[in-house]
């Protein structure tokens, strides 16, 4: 009898029966004002309906009440569709009997009192029912967060997640811990960021934390397979890309994430505080030198007064920024001299970097006969001054016109010669379609590229087309620019017989179309009408400028998935206050308020008083 008793005991609707029916007496009491069989207190108005006819209405709204409750239980064991009847007859039932009675709000206390719990429940019932159904809503078909943050913390660039969608093989983020009070704060947002990789591929990428200090047995059998390990100070985080013995792996330093403490800072930049979290930059180029396996030489060509690589000044002309990114995506950077010999076999890619003095012949022939045999370029070219490579360009069917870019509109710090440019959604290359719409590329000093076979005959007279190549826009100015060519005026304004109208090309990719139909077409050119598009100081205003710069040396390659990715910069805003404007910031509002509450209350009194 006992162990039957003790079944009976264990089942769950016996105590939510037993629930139900306890709710049910207290709810009652609480309404009616007395328990039940003892008679309730009588109403003083006359207009008060009979104490039955009040019982009964409160027993429903009651059993109303409870069947809400009932359907919140069946909703949160059975099944949504199942809660579906309980909550339309709760919900019906409590209304209908609020409506019906409120009427009696004024001459019943019990009555009154039942009908504004009863609409404190419902509004509480309706605000939960809300929240839990847009929660839920979210977790099911959510699948992205809303970052609203300045810096777009919560986000991964478009670059990222084309590497991560392009995942064949899965990826394991080992969360290695650091020891200091500089490691802890800095794990917190190495996790936040890894957990982004894992919502943007949940079925191929994993992510396993690893304490060296106190999981021994573990950290000892990874350093096995991953040397790096060994030397990661300070934690950090070991890619593993691939699966058992195939397994490759690569360290990534919690000092390559993140930039040193900055100095001391003067009293006049206490307002301001800045500090740069390079991780996303860090993990995805590490992930792309891993998945690539070999390192592409890339040649960059000196002698005609380039911009130096080795110049990391952000407000200097130089290239080392762009330089240092492309060294952490794995390319081996070099230099060459056409004067001195050919560009070699295991070139990947040849740079032209905004030269300021022209190309000899022999280096022109130097450059074409590496073109020729398929070889990719990407040029930097303004027309301030000569080049050189007017030929070399024909072969590929453009020439730089006459006259720079302004733009009255779209300009940085009212310089009209430094042109932003928006990037439309659709235009349908790789190179801008990765970056998203309405981002923008700045432009100094920008010539207009034209494109052979798409003005009147007249206009290229002697000069073929060669229909191997075809060239297609990838960077336009703005519909109120046009070509200036008259640049010593002060005040430039178009002249529609002499200066070209915009939009204004300053950005093409010519591919090469195959023999055969059915082949693709292979990338060969990326030129940009402007010599300073990556120097350290043009991205420094616009960082878009050295990833469209990047996407394009990666579609070169023909790897759309390898390209870099623009560092997170953190700014914290310090309001600071002299002695004055602070009392003014706290008296103020203080004083403003107290007459907003006096005045408030004067109207009060004046309109009860008539």
């Amino acid at each position: 009898m006992l162990s039957g008793l003790s079944m009976f005991l264990n089942r769950a609707e016996i105590w939510v029966g037993a629930l139900a029916v306890a709710a049910f007496l207290v709810l009652y009491w609480t309404l009616r004002g007395a328990p039940p069989g003892q008679s309730a207190t009588a109403e003083d108005d006359d207009d008060a309906p009979r104490s039955e006819y009040r019982d009964r209405v409160i027993a429903a709204v009651v059993t109303g009440l409870l069947l809400i409750l009932a359907g919140a239980y069946v909703a949160a064991t059975r099944g949504v569709p199942w809660s579906l009847p309980l909550f339309a007859m709760g919900f019906g039932m409590v209304l209908a009997l609020v409506m019906v009675n409120q009427r009696y709000r004024h001459s019943s206390p019990s009555l009154r009192r039942t009908i504004e719990y009863s609409n404190a429940i419902l509004n509480t019932a309706l605000l939960a029912g809300v929240l839990i159904v847009a929660n839920v809503i979210a977790f099911r078909y959510g699948g992205h967060v809303i970052d609203l943050t300045r810096e777009r913390t919560y986000s991964l660039s478009s670059l990222t997640m084309n590497q991560v969608g392009s995942l064949d093989r899965p990826l394991t983020f080992h969360l290695i811990y650091g020891r200091g009070a500089r490691a802890g704060r800095q794990l917190d947002r190495i996790a936040q960021l890894l957990e982004l990789y894992r919502t943007a591929r949940p079925d191929m990428v994993k992510i396993e934390s690893v304490n060296p200090f106190t999981d021994l047995e573990r950290t000892e059998n990874l350093a096995k397979r991953a040397p790096d390990l060994a030397v990661m100070q300070g934690g950090g985080v070991l890619i593993e890309f691939g699966e058992g013995e195939d397994a490759k792996y690569v360290a990534v330093g919690g000092q390559e994430m993140f930039d040193a403490p900055p100095p001391e800072r003067s009293p006049a930049s206490l307002d301001r505080f800045e500090s740069t979290f390079k991780g996303e930059d860090a993990l995805t180029s590490a992930l792309i030198r891993i998945r690539e396996g070999r390192t592409a030489k890339v040649a960059f060509l000196v002698g005609h007064g380039e911009a130096r690589l080795d110049d990391l000044n952000p407000n200097g002309p130089g290239l080392g920024l762009w330089k240092a990114r492309m060294t952490s995506n794995g390319y081996d950077v070099t230099e060459l001299n056409l004067l001195e010999a050919s560009v070699p076999d295991d070139v990947e890619l040849v740079v032209v970097a905004g030269p300021k003095d022209a190309f000899k012949p022999v280096e022109t022939a130097r450059l074409k006969a590496y073109a020729d045999r398929g070889g990719p370029v990407l040029a930097m070219l303004g027309n301030t001054e000569p080049t050189g490579l007017d030929d070399f360009l024909l072969s590929f069917n453009l020439e730089l016109g006459k006259g720079l870019v302004i733009d009255p509109q779209l300009n940085f710090n009212h310089n009209m010669q430094l042109v932003h440019c928006i990037l439309k959604a659709g235009v349908g290359h790789p190179i801008t379609d990765s970056l998203g719409s309405e981002r923008s590329v700045l432009i100094a000093n920008g010539a207009p590229i034209e494109i052979l076979g798409t003005k009147p005959q007249a206009k290229e007279l002697n000069k073929s087309v060669d229909r191997r190549f075809v060239p297609t826009p990838i960077v336009k100015s703005g519909s109120r620019s046009w070509a200036e060519t008259d640049l010593k005026n002060p005040r430039p304004r178009f002249d529609q017989d002499v200066d070209q109208a915009g939009p204004i090309v300053v950005g093409v990719a010519v591919v090469e179309r195959a023999a055969e139909a059915a082949a693709a077409t292979k990338p060969r050119l990326v030129l940009f009408s402007t010599r300073s598009i990556v120097e350290n100081i043009v991205q420094g205003i616009e960082p878009t400028n050295l990833d469209l710069v990047m996407n394009a040396v990666s579609w070169l390659r023909e790897r759309p998935n390898a390209v870099g990715i623009t560092p997170k910069t953190h700014v914290a805003l310090t309001l600071t206050a002299d002695p004055l404007l602070r009392w003014r910031l706290v008296v103020v509002p203080t004083v403003a308020a107290v007459l907003t509450i006096v005045g408030l209350g004067g109207l009060v009194y004046v309109v009860r008083h008539e």
